[in-house]
């Protein structure tokens, strides 16, 4: 008579087991999830963006920071200390310019972001206004182009939206804006992420300085400078750099008309 036959599991042997078993349920499940990645479609939004610096494009702050600076600091810094420091901005470091423009550091490590912050609020809240020729062009952008427009700022308190209302009503911005886009630090980067999430393809940026329209090279848009901010003409490296904002609207016409043509028929290069 045959014995028969009898495997015995050992421990070892349970574990190797478990540990196969773990390894394809994992592989599996790699394989679904890549599957299901592969499947979904990055959608991108072909609708052209209008972005908008804020202040020193829109809205003329240069004087009202000058009045700011002048009483943190307890002497002049003229309107184009106050221009050159903004431009410095992107470039240099708290501490460089804290020695290039000779602030006191110990009023910013007591209490002086706060100090500053206030005595900014009421400056701009009594000497801000739209630059002249603004407001109309940004009413007529919005009723004729199917364009989205937004604004691409430092100024935070714009996330408010019952402040930021009280703001353009006080300096004369009429329309309502599609997008806010704000960061107190990094306003590139609040930028970057705001394309990539909305999947913009078509783009163009209005700046007073190279570092507002550099946002936009960086994705490919188109950019326009502007001369009644912080920036002459010859510090731009843009497409367009136009002196009177009534030049913007043709120009924006004109951008706007490629990018459908574009659209319709292909890039022709």
């Amino acid at each position: 008579m045959e014995e028969e036959q009898h495997t015995i599991e050992t421990p070892v042997d349970e574990t190797i087991k478990e540990t196969l078993e773990k390894a394809i349920a994992e592989t599996m499940e790699e394989q679904e999830t890549e599957i299901i990645e592969e499947s979904v479609e990055i959608v991108k939004d072909e609708t052209p963006w209008l972005f908008f610096d804020y202040s020193g494009t829109l809205v003329d702050t240069v004087n009202a920071l000058s009045r700011t600076y002048t009483r943190f600091l307890g002497k002049e810094f003229p309107p184009d200390n106050v221009k050159n420091l903004y431009k410095d901005y992107p470039k240099l470091g708290k501490i460089a310019l804290m020695r290039k423009y000779k602030f006191n550091p110990l009023k910013h490590l007591f209490g002086g972001k706060n100090k500053i912050d206030e005595i900014r609020k009421e400056e701009f809240w009594v000497g801000v206004r739209a630059f002249p020729g603004i407001p109309e062009v940004l009413s007529r952008l919005q009723k004729i182009v199917t364009a989205k427009l937004a604004i691409v700022t430092h100024e935070t308190e714009l996330d408010d939206e019952e402040e930021r209302v009280k703001i353009f009503q006080k300096f004369g911005i009429p329309i309502v804006f599609d997008a806010i886009i704000t960061d107190y630090s990094n306003k590139k980067e609040k930028f970057d992420q705001f394309i990539e999430e909305q999947g913009i393809v078509n783009g163009i940026c209005i700046g007073d300085t190279q570092f507002d329209l550099d946002l936009g090279k960086t994705h490919n848009f188109s950019t326009i400078g502007v001369t009644w901010g912080f920036s002459s003409r010859d510090e731009f490296l843009a497409d367009f750099v136009i002196d009177d904002p009534r030049e913007l609207l043709q120009i924006v016409m004109s951008l706007l008309h490629q990018i459908e043509q574009k659209k319709l028929h292909g890039d022709p290069i």
